[in-house]
């Protein structure tokens, strides 16, 4: 939240005294924004060099979420970018990534990217010492977490948009807010960022058909994912959504217990879900139906990046990965294991 404070604190005219805390609340947004800046021309690049290979891509979350959202890219800390693009585009993908200097995150072979193409959503690569980070999707969450978006669906619903002058395809706004209420649970909402996120969606962006998102999310089982996030950013932020969001949200009581569990822990350093057993009983807490709460299970038994890269395996000994996922659950025990990649870091 430091390029927000900052700004609007500035908007204000509000000067603090020159402490250290002041001190160092405009040294940090000055990195961020000289971050920022750095990977939106980044993101700009490879944009260009995915379009002279006809590769689709669609920009998610970063600076595509900043200028969305905020309408400024300097405004929202990230650290990475995330890229979408069509499950049999990877390859592709990560050719032109190699082009531009990129590896794979903590060195993970073709066999073990293959295993990251079974079981979740994503394979990052890095380059720069990881201090340039980018993440290439094929869907906005592994299909075990949760069913909410298609890829089918999010290529059909994606629209053109002017993004830094030149036109690229972005989300539908409605998938776009789907999409980080479905990542805002699977990280516990641990960072306020991510609610403003919701909120600044809901009050910025064009007409939502409300309608047609809660029919999806009822389909998919993913409702009170998605009620999840808009009741947070109501209660934190007073999101201005519509009568019959807040008649969806008020019918079902769970979405209340969730909303008071996040909120018990967000502020405080531990968090009211931490530890393995605390973010299982979350997860299992925020599906309705019975058979997404068994997707989850074996989701949770599925190996994350962390669990594939400490072992290079032939395909025809990927199982392995599920037995030792288990094991290492249980020697390290806590929900960053569950979530795959841990926390990121202010930039450097």
């Amino acid at each position: 939240m430091i390029p927000l404070l900052h700004f609007h604190l500035n908007a204000l005219r509000i000067r603090p005294s020159e402490s250290g805390t002041a001190a160092r609340l405009r040294e940090f947004a000055q990195r961020i924004s000289a971050m920022n800046a750095y990977l939106t021309g980044e993101l700009q690049h490879l944009l260009a060099d995915f379009e002279v290979r006809g590769v689709g891509a669609i920009p998610y979350k970063g600076p595509a979420l900043a200028g969305s959202a905020y309408g400024n890219v300097s405004l929202r800390y990230f650290c990475d970018l995330d890229i979408l693009v069509r499950k049999r585009d990877f390859a592709a993908a990560r050719d032109i990534l190699a082009a531009r200097g990129f590896y794979p995150y903590q060195g993970l072979d073709v066999a073990q990217q293959s295993v990251m193409l079974r079981t979740q959503c994503n394979v990052p690569f890095t380059r720069d010492d990881d201090r340039t980070i980018v993440e290439i999707h094929w869907e906005v969450a592994a299909r075990n977490y949760s069913r909410a978006l298609s890829e089918q669906e999010i290529w059909a619903r994606s629209r053109e948009s002017s993004f830094k002058g030149a036109r690229v395809r972005m989300l539908a706004p409605e998938d776009l807010l789907h999409a980080l209420c479905v990542h805002g649970s699977k990280h516990l909402w641990e960072r306020l960022s991510w609610v403003c996120d919701i909120a600044q969606l809901v009050g910025r962006g064009p007409q939502l058909d409300w309608d047609s998102l809660i029919c999806r999310a009822r389909s998919t089982g993913s409702t009170r994912l998605l009620l999840l996030g808009l009741n947070l950013a109501d209660e934190l932020l007073g999101a201005m959504l519509p009568q019959k969001i807040r008649a969806e949200i008020n019918s079902d009581a769970q979405v209340g217990r969730l909303t008071r569990r996040v909120l018990e822990g967000l502020f405080e350093d531990d968090g009211a879900a931490e530890g393995m057993r605390g973010y299982f009983a979350f997860q299992m807490g925020a599906r309705e139906r019975l058979r997404d709460k068994l997707r989850y299970f074996l989701y949770s038994l599925g190996p994350t990046d962390e669990d594939v890269a400490q072992l290079s395996l032939p395909r025809p000994l990927s199982f392995v990965y599920y037995l030792l996922r288990p094991l290492r659950l249980l020697r390290t025990g806590g929900p960053a294991h569950l979530q795959g990649r841990g926390k990121k870091e202010l930039p450097r």
